[in-house]
């Protein structure tokens, strides 16, 4: 009787094992993934292991969201999405937005790596990330420069970075203190209200813009570069920075920082440690127009150093509409 039950379990096991390997022959794991059909299927179990495709069915990729990574180095299916926004950013070949997220994710969310590719250019990010550049020493790459207000960190760096709305000031009094460069350029909304502030800036003197001049507005990493190493050559690299910023930290890259200057016909009058008209009158006024002082305002200046904020002048018009 237990030789015949003996023989009964061992008949059980054996059919048992031979459907499984019969099943096992069969399973196809792709059964789940609604996209699958005869042009993709042997191409992703060539690729894929088999967490990789659990995981691409429980997000169920179409095909056309990551079958031209397939098989690059560096392809990681859990980043098809970050592939994807890059990929509709900017113009970048498959193979260099594997090789930039790759390096980024590992230092970002996805949220940040989007707010990224919204202030620069998926080639600026890749320089960044994958280059050698000479003036980037370990800094952080600061992800939203509108939030930015007066110093950069010495940690943090613009690099080249470039506002998209960048427009040539004009209307208003301008000179230009970089050698070569005639023209000053700023932020729509930066040289809009600046033209508007100097045009109020009548009422000091009535002279054209309160008599002060416009001599900086933004400057590129490149020129910063020039401008540095200029510096350098003729105050040492010990005193370079009571001069020039460092490429890369300079508030003038941000695009709404601006440099006014008086006349000095109007300052060779004032008694010392006296705040000129002008400045007092900025004092007053500048917030009017979404401009702040970056330099402190309370010591007598002799130039005036503003950052234009937009939240600053909406907020006045709200109080002003409230009155």
């Amino acid at each position: 009787m237990k030789m015949k039950r003996g023989l009964f379990i061992g008949a059980l096991l054996a059919l048992f094992l031979c459907c499984f390997h019969i099943m096992n022959q069969h399973y196809d794991e792709l059964s789940r993934y609604q996209y699958a059909n005869d042009e993709n299927r042997k191409i992703i179990l060539e690729y894929m292991t088999t967490e990789d495709i659990n995981y691409l069915i429980d997000r169920q990729y179409k095909p056309e969201e990551f079958m031209e990574y397939l098989g690059m180095s560096n392809f990681n299916i859990r980043y098809v999405d970050w592939y994807n926004y890059a990929k509709n950013v900017g113009e970048m070949d498959a193979a260099s937005i594997l090789e930039l997220v790759d390096v980024m994710k590992d230092q970002m969310s996805f949220s940040t790596f989007k707010v990224y590719c919204s202030n620069y250019s998926l080639a600026q990010l890749k320089s960044f990330y994958t280059e050698e550049n000479a003036f980037v020493h370990e800094q952080t790459l600061i992800s939203d420069p509108s939030s930015v207000t007066g110093k950069i960190e010495e940690n943090t760096t613009l690099f080249t970075y470039t506002p998209k709305d960048l427009v040539e000031v004009s209307g208003i009094p301008i000179v230009n203190q970089i050698q070569g460069e005639e023209t000053i350029q700023l932020s729509q909304g930066a040289a809009e209200e600046l033209v508007n502030m100097c045009n109020a800036a009548f009422e000091i003197n009535e002279k054209t813009c309160g008599n002060m001049v416009v001599t900086t507005g933004y400057i590129s990493f490149d020129t910063q570069e020039q401008l540095y190493e200029e510096a350098v050559l003729t105050y040492g690299i010990d005193d370079v920075f009571n001069h020039v910023a460092y490429p890369g930290q300079s508030i003038y890259q941000l695009g709404n920082v601006v440099r006014l200057v008086v006349a000095s016909v109007e300052t060779t009058n004032l008694k010392e440690m006296e705040l000129s008209p002008q400045q007092l009158w900025l004092i007053e006024h500048a917030h009017e127009y979404g401009f702040e002082f970056v330099n402190d305002p309370a010591q007598p200046l002799e130039e005036f150093i503003l950052q234009y904020h937009e939240d600053l002048k909406q907020n006045n018009e709200e109080g002003d509409e409230t009155q």
